[in-house]
Parts: structure tokens; C-alpha cells; sequence
């Protein structure tokens, strides 16, 4: 009988080793050190007629506050050690919407104790403003095709990380910026950071902050307005997502937003 090479696997030796480092069992035994959530802002009337936006400081329209005051119903029973925003007046509103009802739902004490530590204001980086769009900003796509050429606008949408709108920000700077924004939020030593910001600039900030190598993603991620994603961070400092447009809290009965709990 022809004899085979036997393959010997000490299952318990393996077992071992998972109990002493579980980070390394793939997507089975990641453990959440420190919690970052990612709120895109409320919706504004041009992103009802999809007009691109960028820096153009477009207010939030009225469903886009009521928008606003569901998530932070949402994050209300959460603890949260600070909140974070683009200095745009649409999320600096979504933002302070967050932060009203984080008070609201504390103890008579809380408010007190969050204006000592400086959880009752709302931090704003420069580096979580959104993508300048240039020209394209106020433009519909058909506007922008019209305008600018169908080939342009095809070649930014296969790769916006490597193609700029026209007189827009440049791809190469845009990435820049969200790697510095990704080694700020990775430096950060509180339990729980909620981040507000905008929707071009999180699909790039997604890349650095997660260690995915630089590729067109923003067409491959759906992130409603004031949809609310989950990055844990591990013991080794490693950011991983673990849930990502969740929007339950507008799709669900006012009084029952605080029974919803995040994903964790």
C-alpha cells in the first residue's frame, strides 16, 4: 500500500494560543477596546435634488434636525467621552443635536460633571471637513456631465481617490488629510469618540483608519444621511469595522428609539 505524508495539527497547542492572543483569530474573537462612532450629517435640501455639495455650507433642512435628534436618541443610552465634528455648519448642527440629548437623558448632576471634563461642547477638526468639490459644487451629475464632459466625471467615479473634480481639492491631498485624520482618531485614548462628519471624507477616511490600501470604495459603501457606523479599536491599536449604516433610528417610532441599542 502506498503509504501518504500525514498532516499532524496540535489542536490543543492552537487552542493555546488563541486563548492567549484571541485579536488573531479572524473576525471570531476581535475584542473592543475603545469604540469610535461615525455619524454622517442630517440630510439638506441639495442632498434631496443631489446636488454635490463639498465645502459649500449648505444648512441642515428640517427633516435633516429631526434626523439629527433621532441619532442622538439613538446614542443617548451610550456613554460617550466626546464628540467630534467637521467645523461645516451642517454637522456642527448634527453635532450639537448629539450633544443636547446625551445631557438630556443624564442624571440632574451630569450636566455639571460633562461641563467640567468638556463633554457639553462639541470639538471640531479641520481635517473632517468635507472634500472640495470645485466647480462640480451645486451641480447635479447630468449638470456636471453637461458642463465638464461625461468622460471626466466617469473617470472620477472609477477612481476618486486618484482623479480631482475640476478646480476641486486634490485626490493626493484628500487622502493625506483623512491619514492624518485616521492617526488623530487612533491616538485618541477615550472609550467611546462619536465623529461627525461628512460622507466623501469618511469613505477616504475609511481606507487609512482601517489599513486598506488606497482604492475606489465610494461608489461600494452606501452611508445615509445620519446613519450611524460602528469602529471598534483593539488592544494592538487596530481599527476594524464593526457595523456600518445603521439608520434604525429613522425608520423607527420615536418612542422606541432608546429601546434600539447600538450593535456592539
Amino acid at each position: 500500500m502506498k503509504e501518504t505524508n500525514a498532516v499532524s495539527i496540535n489542536y490543543n497547542s492552537l487552542t493555546e494560543k488563541n486563548k492567549k492572543d484571541p485579536q488573531e483569530t479572524p473576525g471570531l474573537s476581535l475584542v473592543i477596546k475603545r469604540k469610535i462612532t461615525l455619524v454622517r450629517h442630517g440630510i439638506t435640501e441639495w442632498n434631496k435634488k443631489f446636488r454635490y455639495q463639498g465645502i459649500t455650507d449648505v444648512p441642515l433642512a428640517a427633516e435633516g434636525e429631526e434626523q439629527a435628534k433621532r441619532a442622538a436618541m439613538r446614542l443617548s443610552c451610550e456613554s460617550v467621552d466626546r464628540v467630534i465634528s467637521s467645523p461645516l455648519g451642517r454637522s456642527m448642527k448634527t453635532a450639537e443635536s448629539l450633544i443636547a440629548a446625551l445631557l438630556a437623558c443624564s442624571m440632574k448632576t451630569a450636566s455639571i460633571i460633562a461641563e467640567i471634563i468638556g463633554k457639553n461642547s462639541v470639538e471640531t477638526w479641520d481635517e473632517l471637513r468635507e472634500v472640495d468639490f470645485g466647480e462640480w459644487e451645486g451641480l447635479t451629475v447630468p449638470q456636471i456631465k453637461e458642463r465638464f464632459g461625461e468622460d471626466l466625471f466617469e473617470r472620477w467615479k472609477s477612481s476618486q481617490v486618484d482623479v480631482t473634480a475640476t478646480n476641486g481639492e486634490d485626490a493626493d491631498i484628500v487622502y493625506r488629510r483623512a491619514e492624518a485624520c485616521a492617526a488623530r482618531i487612533l491616538a485618541l485614548k477615550d472609550e467611546h469618540v462619536v465623529v461627525v462628519g461628512h460622507g466623501a471624507l469618511f469613505r477616504t477616511l475609511l481606507l487609512p483608519l482601517i489599513k486598506i490600501q488606497r482604492v475606489n470604495v465610494f461608489w461600494r459603501m452606501k452611508m445615509d444621511n445620519c446613519s450611524l457606523s460602528g469602529i471598534g479599536i483593539d488592544k494592538k491599536n487596530r481599527a476594524f469595522i464593526v457595523f456600518f449604516n445603521d439608520t434604525l433610528h429613522l425608520r423607527t417610532n420615536m418612542d422606541c428609539i432608546k429601546d434600539i441599542p447600538l450593535p456592539w
